[in-house]
């Protein structure tokens, strides 16, 4: 904006410099073509003197020619104007040629003074038209980097979705474990529930036989033969009534605590397909509580706790995984490696 303001001012210099140019060169013309005049009048006068033997002489020539006294006085004032004519043309010659010389000098100045305002003109010219290369440059920059900027927003963007898709089937597996989870503690309520029932009707075939023994006791005490065939008739129910109810109760109790060798595993760990031998798909899971076992330490599908780590089920197993050793799922990668190998203690829960 500058540079083309001083342009506009360099072009208005120059168009008064060309116009006093234009008015400069016409006067020199008229000085030139008045002193040319002057100077033939000059070389014809100076001829005439010569041929005539000087001014001097025709001068008096002029006076001696006179017939009278008044004739005489009039010669002699024309010749006296003539001269002085003479002198003012002269005068006015040099005048003329010195103002010449000063409008030459004028108008060269005016000419150098357009060079340099034309060199600068010049100079305005091209640094415009590198600030107008320097701003298609920065346009076409500015472009640019808006395409790039639009392009990594939609690129964010469809992350953004994508998050939101994952964070949505990350929520639903989730609320699926979670409903799983409550599923196996209500099915494990009910069988807890279920032992229970089952073991009142037990013992209370036990009191009835105690009651029994009782009253035949008192009932036959004269009859002690009879008394202790009966006595050991019911001992002997009792026993065989005794016997399967305290079997189921055995199977039912919480195992004890055992030392394992604990490891941690992923569902993308070399050589796995990250669905378990049970079916679990943990990749679609990744919240599943799952450990790999020995089937033959630990049989599959049981529900085990590690003591400072939870409840786990037991639904995979490894070629590496025999006797008291596990392998705990974890959905992370870093806290697997964190996790590296260790002693656990773990119970079967059922």
């Amino acid at each position: 904006m500058e540079n083309q303001e001083k342009i506009i001012e360099t072009e208005e210099n120059i168009a008064e410099n060309e116009e006093e140019v234009e008015v400069l060169t016409v006067e020199m013309e008229r000085l030139q073509d008045d002193i040319d005049q002057r100077f033939e009048l000059l070389k014809d006068r100076a001829s005439s003197y010569q041929k005539n033997g000087g001014a001097s002489t025709s001068y008096i020539e002029v006076v001696l020619g006179s017939e009278s006294f008044g004739d005489f006085v009039t010669r002699v004032v024309t010749i006296s104007r003539i001269a002085q004519a003479d002198d003012e043309f002269i005068k006015q010659l040099e005048l003329n040629q010195k103002k010449l010389e000063n409008v030459q000098k004028e108008h060269e100045d005016i000419i150098q003074e357009l060079h340099d305002q034309v060199t600068e003109l010049e100079v305005l010219h091209a640094d415009i038209k590198e600030q107008r290369e320097e701003t298609t440059q920065i346009r076409d920059d500015l472009k640019e980097n808006e395409e790039k900027q639009e392009a990594l927003i939609a690129e964010l963007i469809k992350e953004e979705q994508d998050l939101a898709l994952k964070e949505e089937d990350i929520r639903e597996r989730i609320e699926a474990e979670v409903q799983r989870q409550n599923a196996e503690k209500e099915a494990q309520a009910e069988a807890e529930k279920a032992a229970v029932i089952q073991e009142k009707p037990v013992n209370q075939s036990k009191e009835n036989n105690n009651n029994t023994n009782n009253t035949n006791n008192s009932t036959n005490n004269n009859n002690s033969s009879t008394a202790n065939t009966s006595s050991n008739s019911s001992n002997s129910e009792t026993l065989t009534s005794r016997g399967p109810s305290n079997s189921k109760s055995s199977d039912s109790e919480v195992q004890s605590w055992k030392t394992f060798s604990a490891t941690a595993y992923t569902a993308s760990c070399a050589g796995c397909s990250g669905i378990t031998s049970t079916g679990i798909d943990l990749n679609r899971n990744p919240n599943s509580k799952v450990i790999a076992v020995d089937p033959s330490v630990i049989p599959l599908g049981s529900r085990v706790e590690v003591k400072g780590y939870g409840t786990f089920l037991a639904a995979d197993t490894g070629g590496a995984i025999n006797g008291n050793k596990i392998d705990i799922y974890m959905s992370n990668r870093g806290d697997a490696l964190s996790f590296g190998s260790r002693s656990v203690e773990l119970r079967v829960l059922n």
